[in-house]
């Protein structure tokens, strides 16, 4: 959801105004709270799914409001989510109900919230699947029997003119708490304007050519789909992870391992095949929301055309955080002038130069969420200011320091995963994603990889059917740390020297298959599900409980070698078989209703 804001809010030109004042202030706030924090230690693992984690340590996932009206065969996106908050809150929001519901921007969406976050216990992670469905069933009861809540990633259908919406009110897609009101108003509001996406249309046997979906302007791209709406996105819906490191040399640790895994786990989770009622030609959600909320001025991106071959999109991280990285993986774009202010300061103030420059890189943002509150109380004595920076510069992993003695300590963010069809596969991917970032911290596992090929591999995610086709890079050896801490027999499920130092060799292009399944041959990357195994067999979980486990990892296993469909294959596959479907890329209001009653009888098995 995000912090909330209080208070008469300030335009976007009185924000660009005072900016410079705010990124001072923001800076000093967080060099108080990480001299306060950086030497905290806490040894439980805690976790959660989709989690934005609070001073109560919470986690939540999204789910999308489904209006079915089987009188006329027609599905679209319910426009209540502000009525079934306020009457969930009229029930005095009842502790026997094991979650909360929460606001999101999109005003078809809700997002959920259980009591308490996760522990490194086995006995937890089975918790995982029936907690999800818990929290659907609790919105489903301030339904109607024809509504329903649903994990969909994007809705088929949205941004259809006039037929995506029930009630059809245009003016009631945005959420009505302050923030987002004020969040959509400065994203249109800024000198880049209308953020426009386009989309290659999926060319079947009857689609027109050329292909043409022009908006007003006429500026349309022949043979793409053309999103132009601030509305069509904001209702993106994903599974995200948060794990609570021990201190902050794990948590660089960690962020650091995380980032090389993004394009494989959304190339995985693929969910977005269909946008405004068209087949396209990629998969996934990724390049809608990183244009929807792209706030690179023009000049910036000039710097960074006459400093780099290709500006990188706000898509994947610029920096890495641990002071063991190999020197030839340093690869971070170039700092514009504005950031060097910042990154002086947080020098001076004892960050080490890693550090500061991701977060100079983070603080030299525009303030999209300002209040006359805000200037009110220009001090240190909080981290108002650092939040609400550091709450909208959404990269695929997260960086985020604890910012108070009683709520979470370091923790780190994998955000990039979309939203899955059924309870079951959002489960899977959350328990995987858990298991392997301990077995990342315990085994000190090495996965750094230059970010020229991160770069690369994220453009290759991007494309249809990725998780069978695509080939990412990838490091096959050398991923057995020198700075291994625990004599284990990881260790020697690589036969290359952990001390190789020649990045091009270490790394190579390899399938989702064989990086999640392994490559099969002695002495060849065993794969990340058999370090994942190894981790538990390390924890001495008992075997009654790694075989309640295995189905959940079993997905994880079929999805990497293509047995088990993406959704995305999924939902193609289902429209192009539709005996309405006529073969032109056009999905139908019939095709949609057929296909969202499907899905709703898969999370009833």
């Amino acid at each position: 959801m995000g912090r909330a804001i209080d208070g008469s809010a300030l335009s976007w030109a009185q924000a660009e105004e005072v900016a410079p004042i705010i990124r001072k202030w923001a800076t000093e706030q967080l060099l108080r709270v990480w001299h306060q924090q950086k030497n905290r230690y806490d040894p439980d693992p805690l976790w959660g799914d989709e989690v934005g984690f609070d001073k109560q340590t919470l986690k939540k996932i999204e789910y999308a409001l489904v209006n079915l009206d089987r009188k006329n065969s027609r599905a679209t996106m319910l426009l209540e989510q502000e009525r079934v908050i306020r009457q969930w809150e009229a029930r005095n929001c009842c502790t026997s109900d094991g979650a909360t519901l929460q606001w999101e921007w999109a005003t078809y969406v809700v997002e959920t919230t259980p009591e308490a976050p996760y522990h490194d216990r086995a006995t937890d992670l089975l918790e995982v699947e029936t907690n999800m469905r818990q929290r659907r069933h609790l919105i489903n009861r301030f339904l109607l029997p024809h509504q329903q809540a649903m994990s969909l990633c994007v809705f088929p259908r949205v941004g259809v003119e006039g037929t995506w919406t029930t009630p059809n009110q245009p003016n009631r897609l945005i959420c009505p708490l302050p923030r987002y009101q004020l969040l959509a108003k400065n994203v249109q509001s800024r000198p880049q304007g209308r953020m426009r996406t386009y989309f290659p249309i999926y060319r079947d046997v009857l689609t027109s050519s050329p292909f043409h979906d022009d908006p007003p302007t006429g500026k349309g791209i022949p043979d793409h789909i053309c999103l132009d709406e601030l509305d069509i996105g904001t209702g993106c819906c994903s599974i995200q992870t948060t794990f609570q490191a021990a201190n902050e040399t794990e948590a660089r640790w960690l962020y650091d391992q995380l980032i090389p895994l993004g394009h494989v786990l959304l190339a995985m989770t693929a969910a977005t095949p269909i946008w405004k009622g068209y087949l396209v030609d990629t998969d996934i959600r990724w390049q809608r929301f990183g244009d929807l909320v792209d706030d690179r001025r023009p000049g910036e991106m000039d710097f960074l055309k006459a400093n780099i071959e290709k500006p990188p999109r706000w898509t994947w991280n610029r920096t890495y955080l641990s002071r063991e990285k190999p020197p030839m993986l340093e690869g971070s774009t170039p700092l514009q002038p504005m950031d060097k202010t910042i990154k002086s300061r947080l020098l001076e103030g004892g960050m080490d130069d890693a550090l500061a420059e991701h977060f100079a890189s983070i603080l030299t943002r525009d303030p999209l969420l300002l209040t006359r509150a805000d200037l009110d109380n220009l001090n240190d004595s909080n981290t108002r200011l650092f939040e609400l920076l550091h709450g909208c510069v959404w990269h695929h992993v997260r960086f985020k320091p604890p910012l108070t003695d009683n709520g979470p300590g370091w923790c780190v963010e994998f955000r990039p995963m979309e939203v899955q069809l059924t309870d079951f596969e959002n489960a899977a991917f959350a328990i995987f994603m858990y298991l392997l970032s301990r077995a990342i911290t315990t085994f000190h596992l090495n996965f750094y990889l230059p970010f020229d090929m991160i770069g690369e591999s994220w453009e290759t995610a991007q494309k249809r059917n990725a998780a069978v086709e695509g080939r990412f890079w990838f490091r096959r050896s050398g991923w057995s740390s020198k700075y291994h801490r625990n004599d284990h027999s990881v260790k020697s499920m690589c036969k290359d020297s952990a001390d190789h130092q020649d990045a091009e060799k270490e790394c190579k292009l390899m399938t989702v298959d064989e990086i999640v399944n392994g490559e099969g041959n002695s002495g060849s990357f065993p794969g990340l599900l058999a370090m994942v195994w190894e981790y538990l067999d390390y924890t001495n979980v008992p075997s009654v409980e790694k075989a309640k486990l295995a189905p959940y990892l079993d997905l994880i296993q079929q999805r990497a070698n293509s047995t088990n469909p993406t959704p995305a294959s999924w939902m193609r596959q289902f429209v192009r078989q539709h005996e309405d479907y006529h073969r032109d890329s056009y999905v139908s209001e019939k095709v949609c209703y057929d296909m969202m009653e499907e899905i709703s009888v898969l999370n009833k098995i």
